[in-house]
């Protein structure tokens, strides 16, 4: 039996070209973005993932109602020893609550401002890897009656997961409390 010599293994620039392509591979990744993707109502929302810092079932926290507190908030729950407001993205997107869904319900808790906050959304799609380049400005029709600037667009950008349109959010914007002439002109 005569032995075979092993296969020559490819030096210089096919390595080099393997190299490029992991270079490559790299640049690609540092334009992608990192969202968590949660469900309110029938729509698809995201936010930056490095923004929470947990997810929670709603169910065993009952949120406590405050009073005079900013017409955003719906209450506060008690996490571990912490006091943390509570937002209902169903009721801040004017979305209709429906009950069948309120035992799915999660929290969402992030951080916004230095601050901890809680958001109630209907369920959570997980985490979605978009490039940079798929996600495109939230058309202006999208800003709040009266928002100038970034100041009250709750959306920050709009981008696809299949055939799915996934708006992400703006937490800046989107847990800004109105002044109490701007709610009160709202509400007349």
């Amino acid at each position: 039996m005569s032995e075979r010599a092993p296969p020559p293994v490819a030096r210089g620039p096919a390595v080099r070209v393997r190299a490029d392509d992991e270079d490559e591979e790299r640049r690609q990744e540092g334009a992608r973005l990192k969202l968590a993707g949660f469900r309110v109502g029938g729509g698809a929302y995201a936010i930056d993932i490095m923004r929470i810092k947990e997810v929670i079932d709603a169910r065993p926290h009952a949120v406590r109602r405050v009073p005079h507190a900013p017409g955003i908030v719906e209450g506060v729950i008690q996490l571990r020893g912490v006091v943390i407001p509570v937002v209902d993205l169903r009721k801040r997107f004017g979305v209709p609550i429906d009950p069948a869904l309120e035992r799915l319900n999660k929290l969402i808790i992030v951080s916004v401002r230095g601050r901890i906050v809680g958001l109630r959304v209907d369920g959570i799609i997980g985490e979605l890897g978009v490039s940079a380049e798929a996600v495109r400005p939230a058309p202006s029709l999208l800003r709040p009656a009266g928002a100038s600037g970034n100041r009250g667009e709750f959306f920050s950008g709009v981008c696809r997961r299949g055939e799915e349109m996934v708006f992400v959010v703006n937490l800046d914007a989107l847990l800004e409390v109105p002044s109490r002439g701007a709610e009160e002109a709202g509400e007349a």
